[in-house]
């Protein structure tokens, strides 16, 4: 079956450059050529600059200049049709513009005003600058103006309204997304991204998030591409992309400050300066940020013989302090310094953070004390070309397993806190090294068909100190090559329809070649219209806890009882045997989980005030990975998930038996391939422009399951949706009254079940209510800002409980984690 679809999608590779070749036979023809003239004007009648003019079908663009005016040199004799857009107007399209041989055709064009909630450029769907309307995918951006408004000190907020978006609140500032189902507690079904950099911390697998070193008042915008990203990005894009821009020093420049306060003793504060002199640019930011968080007290026991979660200092009473250190504090920022030649520039970049609070598991939560973050960079980007290559380090500091924590010191008291800690801790030092080369072209021969090609090297290299990965085995730190090759054709089949072919190879040591295509249609019959119909591959790629944990004994031998239980990772495969030598079953290496996903979508612009983006999707997962489980159980105690009924024993596909150092028998667990699911589902966002001061924003999404799922098991946990079968929200936006803005948005979350490792129950239906009010006191470059955020809010405390509503209430959004309540904030910023 995969071969038939390998060689399906090698059919559809090969087309982007047939049926170029093809379409692309009338314009060579066409050897005579004639000149586009003409000028650009709005409809109040100034000229405008910057305005891009295209003649689908030759690859021809030029800009206006700065008077409006415009010259398209050697266009193809014949009948044309002539575009002009530019960021908050509508797209102006001019028919039958004839062009005769050695002459000059003049086209003057007016643009009419659109406002910009409705236009957009972005970056992420085709790695190039394209119209929002035209992209392949769906995709939302946040500008900066949209992030200057927002006081304190996390992006994460500025995601609860991106269409498609599952945003999951665990604290003050803390938060977790995901799109298109199956959610877990440890969740890399998103890449992060960052100037380029991929934002991941190389021990886990897991995006940064948090541990971000950009500071919110250096974010230039935000983009979100919900859905399938493999074709261009590679591993772990499966359910998307989440890229974050920080400023440059020339369109930015000047200083800028921001303290926040609220309450829980929230303090925030920011910095950044920028400035250019002669060819030469550069910034520095910072930012502080503490709060006391949310908190709550987990039970690693049972109802009957409860074992209540301690940190260092705490106490199993549940009516003491339990030693957990809920005080969230993260210090961050970042410095580059830029070198600008006319259209081209190289930057050298760093930055770094660190961290401390309290985060959320498979198996419990890590307190995190110092942990840190840091990069270098270096990227020289042109019109055409972009060099990137940097390296990023992260490293635990003195963080613990919270769980392991409390397990460990419940079963041996006399050791201090200290000693205990480092019983429970999980050291690493995890470095990514990468680089990437990208170019962007028009093939002008093939009817302007724009292409983008690309090439990524990345080297990850990991210690756990010889502790808890196979460094304890072999002395030498984890080392793992990643190279992955990219390629994206949008080709023009007519100036109203374009085919999209794209497809990346990546080669992994840790598993089998990648093959992640793409391939679409996008058909624009109107400005501002578009209709896409897409089919992409993804993969999501094993983490390197799954292809090189070792942790021989993590449970003690019970001497005459219970082997020892140990954690062991599978890029081999097993065996299965009983006490005779028969091979019971056997268990494949792992391999990349991968799913195929159909999508139809519109975006358009109906009117001039009603922006409506919809997308249904299909997608059909398989090669699921399974959670952490025993396999194999030498004390027939029955521990294995396959319940053979009597003693078995692991043994690596080489013959050798699974042991310890002294060649004990141990009950392993390892993680392997299993199960499959198809889900169907629909997001939809949409923008209405009532007044030109107030615009109405909403967004509603569905997903399920196709089939019955898995009953019980690794396979009900691994194929588990853990994603709300419907959310939406409502937003309205204020402006320029007076030196007022402001907004208000009500979220809702249709009730789930969570299913992720020792995280199981129901997290209850929940709405919130945020409201958010800013005030520009004029000739200062002052602006205070305040945001209440679930001011109102409907839910339930505790899975499964009963729903109430009011100020403050407190609810839970993810099992296991705290109830969150009112966030009151409120800022001041000062731009000079």
């Amino acid at each position: 079956m995969r071969t038939r679809i390998q060689i399906l999608w090698t059919g559809l590779i090969l087309a982007a450059f047939g049926v170029p070749a093809l379409v692309a036979a009338p314009a060579q023809a066409a050897a005579q050529t004639g000149t586009v003239v003409g000028t650009v004007q709005s409809e109040e009648g100034p000229a405008l600059s910057g305005v891009q003019i295209t003649l689908p079908g030759t690859g021809l663009r030029v800009s206006s200049g700065a008077d409006g005016s415009f010259r398209v040199a050697n266009v193809p004799v014949g009948t044309h049709e002539l575009r002009a857009f530019q960021l908050g107007f509508r797209e102006a399209r001019v028919q039958d513009v004839q062009v005769r041989a050695g002459e000059e055709t003049q086209v003057d064009v007016t643009l009419e005003t659109l406002p910009i909630a409705l236009t957009g450029v972005v970056v992420s769907p085709g790695r190039r600058a394209q119209r929002q309307t035209e992209a392949p995918a769906t995709v939302t951006r946040i500008e900066a103006g949209e992030l200057e408004v927002m006081p304190g000190g996390s992006f994460a907020d500025a995601l609860k309204e991106v269409k498609g978006l599952d945003y999951i609140q665990v604290g003050v500032s803390g938060a977790a997304v995901n799109a298109r189902g199956f959610n877990s507690s440890f969740n890399n079904r998103m890449l992060m991204m960052e100037d380029g950099r991929i934002a991941v911390l190389p021990e886990s697998g897991l995006p940064l998030a948090g541990f971000t070193p950009i500071p919110q008042i250096d974010l230039a915008g935000m983009e979100v591409l919900v859905g399938p990203g493999s074709a261009l990005y590679g591993p772990d894009a499966s359910s998307g992309v989440i890229s974050l821009e920080s400023k440059d020093p020339m369109e930015y420049p000047g200083a800028s400050v921001m303290a926040t306060g609220g309450n829980r003793g929230y303090q925030n504060l920011q910095g950044r300066y920028a400035g250019v002199t002669d060819d030469w640019g550069y910034k520095v930011t910072a930012e502080y940020h503490r709060v006391n968080d949310f908190h709550n007290r987990l039970n690693y026991g049972t109802a009957d013989e409860p074992l209540w979660e301690v940190g260092t200092g705490g106490n199993f009473d549940p009516d003491e302090p339990s030693g957990v250190d809920w005080e969230t504090r993260a210090i961050r920022g970042q410095a580059s310094l830029v070198y600008y030649m006319d259209e081209s520039r190289v930057e050298l970049g760093v930055g770094g953070s660190q961290n401390n609070g309290v985060g959320q598991t498979n198996v419990g939560r890590n307190q995190f004390d110092d942990w840190t973050y840091n990069y270098q960079q270096v990227r020289f980007t042109t019109p055409d070309w972009f060099f990137n290559a940097y390296r990023g380090q992260s490293q635990s500091g003195d963080s613990y397993a919270l769980n392991r924590f409390t397990e460990n010191r419940i079963a041996d008291p006399g050791p201090s806190d200290d000693e205990i800690r480092l019983m429970s801790d999980w050291p690493s030092d995890g470095r990514i090294l990468a680089a990437e080369v990208q170019n962007n072209f028009t093939l002008t021969a093939l009817r302007g068909s724009e292409v983008t090609w690309g090439a990524q090297f990345r080297r990850d290299a990991v210690s756990s100190d010889r502790q808890w990965l196979t460094d304890r085995l072999t002395g030498e730190d984890v080392t793992i090559n990643q190279v992955g090759v990219y390629g994206q054709a949008e080709v023009p089949i007519t100036p109203d329809l374009r085919l999209v072919l794209a497809t990346r190879v990546d080669e992994h040591d840790n598993y089998d070649t990648q093959i992640s295509p793409k391939a679409g249609l996008v058909w624009s019959p109107s400005a501002d219209q578009a209709v896409r119909f897409t089919l992409n591959r993804a993969f999501k790629s094993p983490t390197i806890l799954q292809t090189n944990f070792w942790i021989p004994n993590f449970s003690p031998p019970i001497p005459g009882i219970l082997p020892g239980i140990g954690v062991f990772h599978n890029t081999e495969g097993f065996e299965i045997r009983n006490a005779d030598g028969e091979v019971l079953h056997e268990i494949s290496p792992l391999v990349a989980e991968s799913n195929l996903t159909w999508e139809l979508g519109y975006r358009g612009v109906l009117g001039d005030r009603f922006l409506v983006d919809v997308a249904g999707y299909v997608g059909s997962y398989e090669d699921f990975l399974s959670p952490l489980v025993i396999f194999a159980d030498p004390s027939g105690l029955g521990l294995d998930i396959f319940g053979f009924g009597e003693p078995t024993w692991a043994y690596w596909s080489d013959g050798t038996e699974v042991t310890d150092a002294d060649g004990e028998s141990q009950i392993p667990l390892t993680y392997f391939n299993l199960g499959d699911a198809d889900v169907r589902g629909l997001d939809l966002g949409a923008t209405f422009i009532a007044t030109p001061r107030t615009e109405l924003n909403a967004t509603f999404s569905y997903i399920g399951l196709s089939g019955d799922g898995a009953d019980a098991g690794p396979e009900a946990e691994a194929t588990a949706l853990n994603s709300p079968s419907t959310k939406w929200s409502l937003g309205l936006d204020a402006h320029d009254f007076g030196n007022f803005s402001g907004g208000a948005t009500v979220r809702y979350v249709n009730g789930y079940h969570f299913n992720s490792g020792i995280n199981q129950g129901r997290i209850p239906t929940h709405t919130g209510l945020d409201l958010s009010l800013n005030y520009d006191i004029p000739g200062t470059g002052l602006r205070i800002n305040a945001a209440a955020r679930n001011l109102f809010a409907c839910g339930s405390d505790e899975p499964g409980g009963d729903r109430s509503c009011g100020i403050d209430q407190r609810h839970i959004q993810m099992v296991n984690m705290p109830a969150v309540g009112s966030v009151f904030l409120l800022g001041l910023r000062w731009d000079l």
